[in-house]
């Protein structure tokens, strides 16, 4: 079409109705743009975030932390880790943060103690959305391909590069950082409410069994001749019933001559019972001594057959390991982040966790349920 016939096309008034709609719609499409752009971003602002009532206690913790003042002077603000850059992530979290609007008018947290008992609910949520995206916000500022570890704190500098190495993420760690910790104690509820009714109920087919708690254990059903005590989370191999009594057989290990104690494997101090003088002698012989080359010390595999009490057994390995989890991360939290399980091998737990374990809420019988779980998931084993 030449430029003549272009022109005259363009002043037919069909065409000029068309053109100006088209007019119209983009002028709108652009309007609408800039001001949805410009109203996403006053958002942004941390006089926007916490001019709502229920951010109050939020910020005050904030602004206690290195995040809101620092030696460096640099800041950051609500939206540097809670909404990520990229465009379409943005836009989720916005629309994600809604709810708050809605938890604002409904008064869902708009006292301390309201707060209070939504904060473990609320960092939850922000811990798993962080956790999904690789603590990308955190990244944006904390990238670790820029940190001179060498410089870092002691322990900074033992925790970055094996982060590095395994893929951890930053959430991991360091939770607890800007806002206070929430009280991780109904973890362990939760857990326990779920696992309870596994406690005293050995479903057939079961193979292996564990104490909830360290108890006594006996030579015969009836109870008569004690054996010694079973430590709380041992394995124990179960044979088989005999009303309210459970055979269990005990396989593990004795060092040297030490003959009153059984340990779960040759050179590590975990323990699974302690023998009386019937119960030594009962026990038999499992197979050849080793020498533990660190040590120079023998061990001798060693086998023994006794009875439980079925009301303190339980047969979910998995829920029992969930419970010592929930235990031992509701405790470890309060000061710091808990360390990985194979962080120690099994007799490195004993002694970490015999430090700690005074300055933990944990009960005696928690605390040994707690160490068996940490020493059988060491680095040194492949956990049971």
């Amino acid at each position: 079409m030449s430029n003549s016939g272009f022109r005259a096309w363009l002043t037919r008034p069909a065409s000029m109705a068309w053109s100006l709609i088209a007019l119209i719609f983009f002028g709108a499409g652009v309007l609408f743009w800039g001001g949805f752009h410009t109203a996403m971003h006053v958002t942004d602002n941390i006089e926007f975030c916490v001019s709502c009532h229920s951010m109050a206690p939020a910020y005050e913790e904030y602004k206690t932390s290195s995040h809101y003042q620092n030696a460096s002077g640099v800041k950051a603000i609500c939206t540097d880790c809670h909404v990520p850059e990229p465009w379409d992530e943005y836009v989720i979290a916005k629309v994600k943060a809604t709810r708050d609007l809605w938890a604002e008018l409904r008064g869902t947290i708009d006292t301390p103690k309201k707060f209070e008992d939504k904060r473990l609910e609320l960092a939850q949520r922000v811990w798993h959305e962080m956790e999904k995206t690789d603590s990308q916000t955190c990244r944006n500022c904390h990238a670790f391909d820029d940190m001179l570890v060498p410089a870092q704190a002691k322990d900074a500098q033992k925790q970055h590069p094996k982060a590095m190495d395994e893929g951890d993420t930053c959430i991991s760690c360091h939770k607890g950082l800007v806002h206070q910790m929430p009280d991780m104690g109904s973890l362990a509820e939760a857990a326990y409410a779920e696992f309870e009714k596994t406690i005293g109920q050995i479903p057939d087919g079961t193979d292996m069994v564990h104490p909830l708690e360290t108890q006594a254990y006996f030579l015969d059903a009836a109870g008569q001749t004690a054996a010694g005590k079973v430590l709380a989370g041992a394995p124990f191999e179960l044979i088989g019933t005999d009303g309210e009594m459970a055979n269990i057989r005990l396989n593990g290990w004795r060092q040297d001559d030490v003959a009153r104690v059984m340990y779960a494997e040759a050179g590590k101090r975990i323990l699974l019972a302690s023998l009386k003088d019937d119960a030594q002698a009962a026990a038999r012989v499992a197979g050849d001594p080793v020498t533990v080359t660190e040590t120079g010390q023998i061990w001798t595999p060693i086998v023994l057959e006794g009875w439980l009490p079925m009301a303190g057994l339980t047969a979910e390995t998995d829920g029992l390991w969930s419970y010592a989890n929930a235990l031992y991360i509701a405790n470890c939290a309060l000061c710091h982040a808990a360390p990985h399980l194979d962080e120690f091998d099994a007799n490195q737990w004993s002694g970490q966790f015999k430090g700690m374990v005074d300055s933990s809420n944990l009960l005696k019988e928690e605390g040994r349920l707690v160490l068996t779980y940490l020493q059988l998931h060491g680095s040194d084993m492949g956990g049971h």
